[in-house]
């Protein structure tokens, strides 16, 4: 059986942010490429706080026109972490969406944990690896181990993350 848990919400939603720029600077790369990629880590970071993320790098020869689609790209402690950017207008609005979220490790376990001894009746701990974020794709799974509290027992727990609200689902695995 396939269980759903909230782990939040992004700070601000974003299809409401979009952020004005000339199309030139959005489009034409130099200083002005710099400065759209400067906004992106700016308003991730405020999506993903305390998250902190590396320089984002779009590419250079981005189309000019509306709805043009493109990503771009950063890390979060070392692994790969996109941003979809789409183009709005002809004067070079645009607004963007994360295709990878990042989850503290030591909060996905906790929330795990309660899930699964709710649902088997009795008490697990979650083991989700030693880094400090799980970076999963959007419609991505990632795997956990379930353990007995008194060692007796763990089982494979595997978890999609459904949206970048951090909705995940998870699933016990048989051996």
């Amino acid at each position: 059986m396939t269980r759903i848990l909230k782990l939040g919400h992004l700070k601000t939603p974003l299809t409401v942010l979009v952020v004005a720029l000339l199309l030139a600077s959005a489009c034409s790369g130099g200083s002005d490429q710099t400065t759209m990629e400067r906004e992106l880590q700016e308003a991730v970071s405020n999506d993903l706080v305390p998250v902190r993320i590396g320089a984002v790098d779009c590419p250079k020869d981005v189309s000019k026109s509306p709805e043009s689609v493109f990503a771009c790209q950063t890390e979060v402690q070392g692994n790969y972490f996109e941003i979809q950017v789409r183009m709005l207008d002809a004067q070079g609005r645009y607004d963007y969406k994360l295709k990878h979220v990042a989850l503290q490790v030591i909060r996905t376990e906790a929330a795990l944990a309660d899930q699964i001894s709710i649902d088997v009746g009795f008490d697990v701990a979650a083991d989700c690896g030693d880094e400090e974020y799980i970076v999963a794709l959007v419609g991505g799974t990632f795997y956990c181990n379930a353990k007995t509290i008194d060692g007796s027992g763990q089982r494979k727990v595997e978890v999609k993350v459904e949206d970048v609200d951090k909705t995940l689902t998870w699933f016990l695995l048989t051996d």
